[in-house]
């Protein structure tokens, strides 16, 4: 069995295409490659390497006990899930303490939400999957590492996105017991998922890539309701900075259309206007944050949060500079 340096250059080329593609339909608070960068190689190097010593071991163990067949199927379905759905988890559990640390320190909001959990949970999914795809394509050849890429390529970014959500919820809830819940739900959910892929697939073949299918059309109407959501919130919680001069009425109404404040860059790109086009990003990038941070403040007023608003409200000031919003070019 072979393959080819080409196949695999354009599997990974097509493994960056997905990341950019989830991480480009967070329309209105899209997350730092600073983050998910090193997510998408800790899936990729730190989780595989974790996962294939722990799922050898279990093998050969239940090998020499009860068989090769029974060992593959046991591994697949009662061993693999467990083990390789924590140590993607663990990626998603750093960052969230991480970017919780850098929001104390600066005030940012980087990882909260259904939205930050799917493209966090997806980026160490992708990474998993090609490395994965990978060494089954060097095991079994070319064929296999292309149905794997065609047909799987999202299955283990759905998965952990699974985990990703319950680890977003968490500066969404006031109750600490749900904070602990929410995340060790999220994890056993995506263990089950791969669980119930991993059985369809050993049992009924080719049956398991369309009930994946269906599990991303669930995510794809998740992921409408969420944005949905967002942009209810950024309406909501942005109508006051109107009156309090921290943004115009212009910018209030461009905001939480994502088509709208994209037009409006454009404009600004194709009249030549490059400074405000930049100036413009980075305020309304901090409007953003500051909708998220007064959202959050609203489900738990604690000092530290009051003062990450009037933080964030005072950069959209700092920045704005001399700009004033147009809609016009």
């Amino acid at each position: 069995m072979s393959l080819s340096a080409s196949l695999v250059g354009i599997g990974i080329v097509q493994t960056l295409l997905y990341l950019f593609f989830i991480r480009a339909i967070d329309l209105y608070e899209r997350e730092s490659l600073r983050y998910v960068i090193p997510i998408f190689i800790w899936g990729f190097a730190v989780a595989t390497t974790v996962s294939l010593v722990f799922n050898t071991i279990a093998s050969i163990t239940i090998s020499s006990l009860a068989g090769n067949q029974t060992a593959s199927f046991v591994t697949a379905v009662f061993v693999a899930p467990p083990v390789e759905e924590t140590a993607k988890g663990l990626a998603l559990l750093i960052a969230f303490i991480v970017a919780y640390v850098a929001a104390r320190r600066r005030g940012l909001v980087e990882f909260a939400g259904v939205m930050d959990g799917i493209v966090y949970g997806s980026a160490v999914g992708f990474g998993f999957a090609i490395a994965e795809d990978i060494l089954y394509g060097l095991q079994f050849g070319s064929e296999t590492f292309v149905v794997r890429r065609i047909f799987g390529g999202f299955a283990h970014a759905a998965f952990t996105s699974l985990t990703g959500i319950g680890i977003g919820l968490i500066p969404w809830v006031r109750s600490g017991f749900l904070k602990v819940l929410l995340p060790i739900l999220g994890l056993l959910a995506a263990i089950l998922l791969h669980a119930t892929f991993n059985f369809t697939a050993t049992v009924f073949g080719p049956v398991a890539y369309v009930a994946l299918f269906v599990v991303i059309l669930l995510y794809v109407v998740i992921i409408i309701v969420w944005l949905t959501l967002e942009r209810r919130m950024i309406r909501d919680e942005l109508r006051d900075e109107v009156g309090a001069g921290t943004i115009t009425p212009q910018e209030y109404s461009m905001l939480p259309s994502y088509f709208r404040k994209t037009g409006y860059y454009l404009r600004l790109l194709f009249s030549g206007r490059f400074s405000a086009w930049r100036r413009a990003r980075k305020v309304h990038g901090a409007a953003m944050d500051l909708a998220v941070s007064k959202r959050l403040a609203r489900r738990s007023d604690t000092a530290s949060r009051r003062d990450r608003v009037l933080a964030l409200r005072n950069k959209v000031a700092a920045l704005r500079g001399g700009l004033v919003p147009r809609t016009d070019p």
